[in-house]
């Protein structure tokens, strides 16, 4: 019985959930024909207002069609990307690929590109760490600490330490070595402190010598069992393990036209201690001459190179010129036989037109003096000795030489000519000013012997036979002037050797005081009371006529990214102190709100 109630139950209860869904249908029916269908036959009275939305909404959609196909450009821009390679055309032979001996451009250059310093001028011409990570001077000016950064390698992976830069000082101030830094560490003592800090002790207070850090290290590990007389010839100069922004690929010698020049392909240097550089690979093409360079140019052979004149291809290429901290002089050698008697460096000063000698030189160019206003600016510079032929004149005959009306030539007191040997480099710019300073020396009655040095000749040919023995009475050379002002390299008299850079082999002992003297204070003042008396003497003993201030002219191609236009640069070579962000890539990007 109860098993019957049940099931009674249960279909009374599906009865009555059946029944409610026959009446939700119903309603939802009824509700449809009443709200839908009963009022289709409305829609003929309200169509037209239907047919202007629809056509509205369809106008605004085919706009925005539009808007996006005619202003997309305006949502993309285009970005300089990674990858590419470039390529520079540069001067001279590559002997060497050690950085401790670079001479010719070529040389300097590569350099630049596989070897990291400690220090280098960033881009408003003042000095920074590079490898360094820091570098401290203590009270008395003497002692100066440098920490390296951490994490620094070699390109070969072994860690740069400590005991790298020390090996690369004691390198460079050994005789033997006959490293061609132009840094002078003779009397400072080097030592390791611990794995990444090294202190320098030096023999008197030097304010500036961080100025002297700025110098490639090479690495100890490579050298262990070389002598510093074999280092020049050791594997390292054409196999180098380095630490800048690019590693040796591969050195070709030779190409389809010439079996002289040198082809150097680098690659990126995966562990440079900054990040990757843009660029794939850089590729340093070397030349003999500078018309071999500026056909390169032409041809598109290469992409760039800074070793010709401003007016070399007018506006045919894009050019960026900017002024560094070098200088063209004309070093009168005090110690030749001519030119050892003050009076007689004097009256060439005097006697020449130095207009006529710079002529075609921007006057935004002329040079006066060995510090530039740029390096101090707070100098009050002397007056230079003006222009006299008859003043001129008066002080040859004080000095013994006499001038013969007939002949308009200049005699000694044996009754010989005075004959004067000029030495230059054959190069656009600097032996034009040989020329036209000869002219007028021959119309002062000097005999002029104008010993041009073609460039294809090897660069340190030049260094070797004629720079270092002195072998002139005057060179027609430029220099490079650094980031501070500092002459003491160029006319100290303990650079006046064979391995000094003092090119006129000038002696003055008020001057070595002077010098001297403002390399040890640390009062501006005084250092510029120095600076103003070395100058007073430097125009009145003349043992340099300066010409015009260095200049950098960098040719490049079209769609390449290259160094700030408005950095200042202390040298040539400051074009690559950010080279890692150079680009030949472009690609479209997308601009975000």
């Amino acid at each position: 019985m109860k098993l019957d109630y049940e099931k009674s139950g249960q279909k009374r209860r599906r009865r009555s959930i059946s029944s409610r869904i026959n009446e939700f249908g119903e309603r939802l029916g009824k509700s449809f024909s009443e709200r839908f269908l009963g009022r289709l036959e409305n829609v003929h009275e309200v169509r037209l207002w239907v047919l202007e939305w629809a056509l509205l909404v369809l106008v605004v959609f085919l706009l925005a069609i539009v808007q996006i196909m005619w202003y997309g450009d305006s949502y993309e821009t285009v970005a300089y990307t990674d990858g590419g390679e470039f390529s520079e055309a540069t001067l001279g032979k590559i002997n060497s690929m050690n950085p401790l001996y670079a001479v010719t451009n070529s040389e300097k250059v590569l350099a630049k590109l596989l070897f990291a310093n400690l220090v280098s001028p960033d881009n408003s011409g003042h000095e920074k760490a590079e490898l360094a990570k820091t570098i401290t001077m203590d009270k008395t000016g003497k002692i100066w600490t440098v920490a390296l950064r951490d994490g620094l390698k070699w390109s070969d992976g072994e860690a740069i330490t400590a005991d790298d830069v020390v090996y690369t000082v004691n390198l460079i101030r050994d005789s033997s070595a006959k490293t061609t830094i132009a840094i002078n560490f003779a009397n400072v003592k080097v030592e390791k402190k611990d794995d990444l800090t090294v202190q320098f002790t030096l023999p008197s207070a030097y304010v500036d010598f961080k100025d002297s850090l700025e110098f490639p290290l090479i690495p100890a590990h490579a050298f262990k069992d070389i002598s510093p007389a074999l280092v020049y010839e050791s594997d390292f100069s054409s196999k180098p393990i380095c630490s800048g922004p690019f590693v040796l690929n591969v050195l070709q010698v030779g190409n389809a036209t010439s079996t002289n020049m040198q082809t150097v392909y680098l690659n990126r240097n995966e562990d440079y201690f900054l990040h990757d550089a843009l660029l794939s690979s850089f590729t340093l093409k070397t030349y003999n001459s500078t018309e071999d360079i500026a056909s390169a140019v032409r041809s598109g052979d290469v992409l760039a190179t800074a070793e010709l004149g401003k007016e070399d291809f007018g506006n045919s290429i894009n050019l960026r010129t900017s002024l560094i901290n070098g200088g063209a002089f004309a070093f009168l050698n005090t110690e030749s036989e001519v030119l050892k008697d003050v009076k007689v460096r004097q009256g060439i000063r005097k006697g020449i037109d130095l207009g006529k000698v710079r002529e075609g030189i921007d006057e935004a160019e002329f040079l006066n003096y060995p510090i530039l206003e740029r390096q101090e600016s707070e100098l009050n510079y002397p007056d230079m000795l003006e222009h006299d032929t008859e003043a001129a004149r008066k002080l040859f005959t004080e000095a013994k030489l006499t001038y013969n009306e007939k002949d308009k030539k200049l005699y000694d007191i044996d009754g010989g000519v005075v004959t004067l040997r000029i030495a230059v480099l054959k190069r656009d710019k600097i032996s034009g000013v040989a020329e036209r300073l000869a002219n007028e020396l021959r119309a002062l009655g000097f005999e002029v012997s104008l010993n041009v040095f073609d460039e294809s000749q090897e660069l340190s040919d030049f260094f070797t036979t004629v720079i270092k023995p002195r072998e002139y009475d005057i060179l027609l050379y430029e220099i490079d002037l650094g980031v501070s002002a500092d002459p003491f390299v160029y006319y100290s008299s303990t650079q006046a050797t064979e391995s000094g850079w003092n090119l006129s082999n000038y002696r003055n002992s008020l001057v070595d005081v002077n010098l001297l003297s403002a390399r040890l204070t640390t009062d501006l003042k005084l250092r510029r009371a120095k600076y103003e008396a070395f100058l007073k003497s430097w125009v009145n003993d003349v043992p340099a006529i300066g010409i015009y201030q260095s200049t950098l002219n960098y040719y490049y191609g079209q769609n390449v990214d290259l160094y700030n236009e408005d950095a200042k640069l202390t040298d040539a070579l400051d074009r690559f102190s950010d080279v890692r962000y150079w680009a030949v890539n472009k690609r479209s990007v997308n601009l975000t709100p």
